[in-house]
């Protein structure tokens, strides 16, 4: 595990990536799949369909910042878009069973 050097840090813009690098690439990934989680948690009792998808909504948009300033990979991303599109097919599927 390597340490911050605050001596080379010359905005604030490098102190967000400083986290990544300390932990090797995983502090905002860890946060994205934890805000994702929570939101889930929060929003059960609305059902799991609906709490699938407002999560996954949300932490899209949150993921989607978080890529421009290249601080989680696109794959992460794209994990919340595959969600979205499996719940939009499973909603689809049982509402034309009924």
């Amino acid at each position: 595990m390597t340490g911050v050097n605050w001596s080379n840090m010359s905005d604030l813009s490098e102190l967000p990536q400083a986290a990544n690098t300390t932990t090797g690439g995983t502090f905002w990934v860890g946060m994205l799949y934890m805000v994702w989680v929570i939101l889930m948690l929060t929003l059960s009792g609305y059902g799991l369909e609906a709490a699938l998808l407002i999560a996954s909504f949300a932490s899209m948009i949150i993921g989607i910042l978080l890529a421009y300033a290249d601080l989680v990979a696109w794959g992460h991303v794209l994990f919340f878009v595959a969600v979205m599109l499996f719940m939009f097919l499973y909603i689809m599927y049982t509402n034309s069973r009924k």
